[in-house]
């Protein structure tokens, strides 16, 4: 068996007819009908059967179909990507990242790409997860970073950072005295949670739910607003790490690590699309980018998830490498 013989199989399952598949393939009908034979000595199976105007698949012939459609198609994005690998990166390149990124990885990662491959044209969308997740969906990204990825069938993803959860409360809170908090006792305070939960919050809300507890919201509003309702006393909220308000914000919060619970940002890319030059190059300098600032201790609360479940690619590997000359 070999992939010609399975294209001229999907080409006579499209045509119903041997006939008008060869001449669609621009081969002789002997010939095509040797290929067929073979496929059908190989599987020990009848793949058609022959009626007065051509020919139907068997229940056997309808199964290699679904499954050679899917490998043919494998097969020629896997050609569009080795092509791709060898060409320098270029057109246009649409990304997603996450709003909490911008300072500490979007921004450098994009001034790098855009030094290295200044006529490569960048589309930058930075937004909630869930928002990138929908863009995503709509093929208008080919690359995002996103959360909780276990729940989109549609995308090819990998683990790339774990990062702490906190919560945060307003001055004067006396958060900062518990030293850390468990899912269980947050319980307890009065939450401040975004109109549209995100994918963390739908996971906390589960975790909760199984051990027969359940989150106290008394505010639900845009995200936007949640940091100035928690400043004026209103309420508490959960953030990841990097989300946390600065210094520099102008208010002042107390904020403590959660005990048994993070998040955890993985790559995606559609599966419906081949991976390109540029977004090849782009993942590179983003891995380089958060492997660094993981390790210099500028992003001290996350790890390396790709590292630390000993799977870590070959762009990582390489971030690392470089980081320990």
């Amino acid at each position: 068996m070999n992939l010609r013989s399975l294209r001229y199989f999907l080409k006579v399952a499209e045509y119903g007819s041997i006939t008008r598949a060869a001449l669609g393939l621009h081969i002789t009908q002997p010939s095509l009908t040797q290929h067929l034979r073979h496929l059908e000595e190989h599987f020990g199976l009848a793949l058609f059967m022959r009626h007065g105007r051509g020919v139907m698949l068997t229940e056997a012939g309808k199964t290699l179909r679904l499954k050679a459609e899917i490998l043919i198609d494998e097969i020629d994005g896997l050609q569009s990507q080795l092509e791709s690998a060898q060409a320098r990166p270029r057109g246009t390149l649409s990304i997603g990242m996450p709003i909490s990124w911008s300072e500490l990885v979007t921004y450098p990662v994009i001034e790098r790409f855009r030094r290295e491959f200044p006529e490569v044209h960048v589309k930058l969308a930075v937004n909630a997860s869930e928002a990138l997740a929908q863009a995503m969906n709509a093929n208008e990204l080919q690359l995002a970073v996103l959360v909780e990825t276990d729940e989109q069938d549609n995308f090819w993803s990998k683990p790339l950072v774990e990062d702490e959860l906190f919560l945060l409360g307003p001055a004067g809170s006396k958060l900062s005295a518990l030293g850390s908090i468990s899912l269980r006792d947050v319980a307890d305070y009065p939450m401040i949670l975004p109109l549209n939960l995100t994918m963390v919050m739908r996971r906390i809300d589960r975790t909760l739910a199984a051990a027969g507890n359940t989150l106290n919201p008394v505010l639900e509003t845009p995200s936007t607003n949640i940091l100035p309702l928690v400043a004026r006393g209103l309420g508490y909220t959960i953030l990841s790490a990097c989300a946390l308000p600065t210094e520099e914000s102008g208010a002042a919060f107390e904020a403590i690590p959660l005990t048994d619970a993070s998040m955890t940002w993985s790559i995606a890319t559609p599966k419906n699309r081949p991976k390109t030059a540029a977004v090849s190059a782009y993942e590179k300098y983003l891995t380089e980018q958060v492997v660094e600032s993981v390790s210099s201790g500028r992003w001290r609360t996350a790890k390396m998830r790709m590292l630390s479940d000993g799977v870590a690619d070959d762009d990582t590997a390489e971030a690392v490498a470089k980081l320990r000359l």
